[in-house]
């Protein structure tokens, strides 16, 4: 399977230096994602994987700056608060999740999905 992009690049998109297993793991996670998304058949029958560039490139900054999804954190009179893009980790976006699916010419019908997330605070009824 073919890498979707070097660790140079990540690097460069990210303007600092990284530590190489870490690296190779967000890669390794962003590929995952992007493999699951498309479909492994599909994915694999792909010769040109650079339409996912920019958004395994986002993904995989994402991952590498706020893996456990912090959204602030404060040392004694330190505080530093991420904004809401670096909050996912290893999870693409609605947004992304189009993109992908565009660049695998997947056409995806409809003019919204409904995804279901999480559990009811209380049921409907009373019992």
């Amino acid at each position: 399977m073919a890498d979707l992009f070097e660790l140079t690049q990540l690097a460069s998109y990210m303007q600092q230096d990284l530590d190489q297993a870490s690296a190779e793991l967000a890669r390794a996670l962003t590929t995952a994602l992007i493999r699951a998304e498309v479909g492994a058949t599909r994915y694999d029958a792909l010769t040109d994987l650079s339409p996912f560039l920019p958004v395994a490139l986002e993904v995989a900054r994402r991952v590498l700056l706020n893996p456990a999804g912090i959204r602030s954190e404060s040392i004694d009179d330190y505080q530093v608060t991420y904004a809401a893009e670096v909050l996912g980790g290893a999870a693409l976006t609605e947004s992304e999740r189009a993109q992908v699916l565009a660049a695998a010419g997947i056409r995806v019908s409809g003019t919204f999905t409904i995804r279901p997330a999480g559990t009811p605070d209380r049921y409907c009824w009373r019992g």
